[in-house]
């Protein structure tokens, strides 16, 4: 049965600020997976913690984990304590299982605010929960206890294929900078010629710079082919100089990216979090303006190494004292961005650091790293082997993922079978079973459902497609029974008769009149008198399922008929998956969706996201419904 969890708990907000916990002897419960410890105790019993607050800060609802706790324990101010009120009735470690697993539908979804992300404790008081026997509890503590000891050895051994993949980059960058990775070519003009254009052209900048030492032979670390030659960074660059911050911190809402060192990834650019910065701030910072092809490196703290190369077609931007500008002169800038990341220069960015505290590598170091440059067109095909090599690891770690990404899904699915398996439990010589059973909606109640839907998310997108794939997933999600038989068709699962019965009496009880102007152009569904009605009916009606179904369509109050389509048809066979008891990896997952009918392909490219957002938002399925295939052709 479900319970409402404030009234089988006790919910208290933690009383220690994070920031004035006094180092003690008792554990002091954080939002982070790191706790601290505190010298006074607010609780000393069995509790499940729930953060008031999002794990990932500004403008996101999200929770990484709930927590478990046992004795005397301080907690934070932006999380509280779960306690049961009788420990007979309901375990708090159960409490802590199921809420843990099913987050985002029950605890995420009641999260309010646009940018301090919160989750009030009245709204935690009104979440429903399964409760099973006492005995039933125990059993699924024990099953997660053991299905946790299994998943911890086998993340571990994802961990180390994960480390063995970035060892083998780190080889091959390696490698590329000691001249193995490619055959030389002596048709190639020598590196030593390419090295006096760069002079030449700096002589004629007219730019004075400090004479750099001769290359000692205790300098060199390797031998390199005989094309290749050795020089220092500042020789084969016109800029190496870190940016500044703008007078008074002066941002601005648009303009000039600025870039700080959270922004600049191996990978490139990152966006996130990004600051701004006006015409006239960039003109007063001309010395450290940023141009495509510029190489980024992050000089100080814990992101210090991290490089990243600027696209070709970057317009302009700026950036902090903490990231280096370095601009190579006739050269491959891609290559030169691989050396940066490769062990050899990595060593040296290391050990040439300075200060206490906050360490950082100052200019007068950088400038006279010793580099290897081989022939211009040798750093092209250095380049794009790397590329190639690089394809096969990512491939490799890509499948490792998602491996790992099916070992928690599957775990997720055999905990919420445990939460909805049968319970037989002997009562006067008759077995009494417990189970989960979904409600079975009748012609009104669809149509009630239906106009629920397209109450809460009838946007300007909103139409039939929409309409369609919304009402199927809050079918197989939230677990209703609509009596639906969907088969696969171009736009995803498909049910004509559901529909067309549907809206037929979406008219007759005058809900709903639904309009559709030509053949192809889209359905509207205009509310009619009755449809004042309706939230007072769906409450009546489906009072137990409520919660669970407003919290499930708020996620898509936004999304587009097409967003509907490619959620719908991969939850669809995700699910037919489960069902079949069929191996689960995005690439499969993926691969059936562009199986399901050749128009699919159109969405290719959104299919990782499209997987990302929905385990971000819980919407995953546990083999609940029908198996959805191919219509059947009727027999002449």
């Amino acid at each position: 049965m479900q319970y409402r969890l404030g009234d089988i708990c006790t919910i208290t907000k933690g009383a220690t600020g994070i920031m004035k916990a006094i180092p003690g002897a008792y554990t002091m419960i954080a939002l982070g997976e790191t706790d601290k410890t505190h010298n006074e105790y607010q609780f000393d019993t069995k509790a499940v913690i729930i953060p008031l607050v999002s794990s990932t800060g500004h403008g996101h609802a999200s929770m990484k984990r709930v927590k478990y706790y046992e004795g005397k324990f301080a907690l934070g101010n932006i999380l509280c304590a779960v306690i049961p009120k009788d420990e007979n009735f309901v375990l708090a470690k159960y409490l802590h299982i199921y809420l843990h697993w099913n987050r985002e539908e029950l605890l995420v979804s009641q999260m309010k605010g646009m940018a301090n992300v919160s989750l009030p404790m009245n709204r935690i008081a009104d979440v429903m929960v399964t409760i099973p026997s006492i005995e039933k509890q125990r059993e699924i503590v024990s099953l997660e206890k053991e299905l946790a000891i299994r998943e911890i050895e086998i993340l571990r051994l994802y961990e180390k294929q994960l480390t063995q993949i970035e060892n083998l980059n780190q080889a091959i960058l390696q490698e590329a900078v000691q001249g193995k990775l490619v055959q030389q070519n002596s048709k190639d003009e020598p590196a030593s010629e390419l090295l006096k254009r760069i002079k030449a052209e700096k002589a004629k900048s007219g730019k004075t710079e400090k004479p750099l030492s001769t290359i000692k032979p205790k300098e060199i670390p390797f031998e390199i082919p005989e094309r290749w030659v050795w020089c220092r960074l500042s020789e084969i660059c016109s800029k190496i100089g870190s940016g500044s911050t703008p007078k008074g911190g002066n941002y601005s809402e648009d303009g000039f990216p600025f870039f700080r060192s959270q922004n600049i990834h191996n990978e490139g650019l990152i966006y996130d979090d990004i600051k701004f910065i006006s015409d006239g701030v960039q003109n007063q910072m001309k010395g450290t303006i940023v141009l495509p092809n510029d190489i980024l490196l992050n000089i100080t703290g814990g992101s210090m190494g991290r490089c990243a190369l600027v696209s070709n077609n970057f317009i302009e931007g700026n950036v902090s004292q903490h990231v280096c500008i370095i601009r190579p002169m006739q050269l491959n800038n891609e290559y030169l961005h691989k050396v940066v990341l490769s062990p050899y220069f990595q060593k040296f960015i290391f050990s040439s650091t300075t200060g206490a505290g906050r360490e950082g590598l100052p200019k007068y170091n950088l400038v006279q790293f010793v580099i290897p440059i081989p022939p211009l067109c040798e750093q092209k095909r250095i380049v794009a082997e790397i590329e190639k090599q690089f394809a096969k690891t990512k491939q490799l770690k890509e499948h490792i993922l998602a491996n790992q990404q099916a070992t928690e899904d599957l775990l997720k699915a055999l905990l919420h079978q445990a939460f909805e398996a049968k319970e037989t439990v002997n009562e006067e010589a008759k077995a009494k079973v417990v189970d989960f059973i979904p409600k079975i909606c009748n012609e009104p109640e669809k149509a009630m459902l239906a106009g629920h839907i397209i109450n809460m998310t009838n946007n300007e997108d909103f139409g039939r497609v929409k309409f369609q794939k919304l009402l199927h997933l809050t079918e197989y999600f939230c677990k209703i029974d609509m009596g639906s038989n969907y088969v696969q068709k171009v736009a995803g699962p498909h049910d004509d008769n559901l529909i067309k019965n549907i809206e037929s009496t979406l008219k007759k009880l005058r809900f709903y009149e639904i309009r559709q102007q030509g053949f192809h152009s889209k359905v509207n569904y205009t509310a009619l008198v009755s449809a004042s009605e309706l939230d007072s009916l769906f409450k009546e009606r489906f009072k137990d399922e409520e919660s669970k179904i407003d919290a499930f369509l708020n996620k898509f109050k936004k999304s587009t008929w097409e967003q509907c389509e490619i959620v719908s048809t991969l939850y669809a066979v995700w699910n037919n998956r489960i069902i079949k008891q069929q191996s689960i990896t995005d690439d499969l997952l993926k691969q059936d969706f562009l199986n399901w009918d050749k128009n699919k392909a159109k969405y290719k490219d959104r299919l990782d996201n499209a997987l990302t957002w929905m385990r971000d938002k819980g919407i995953t399925p546990d083999g609940w419904g029908k198996y959805i295939g191919k219509p059947q052709l009727s027999k002449k």
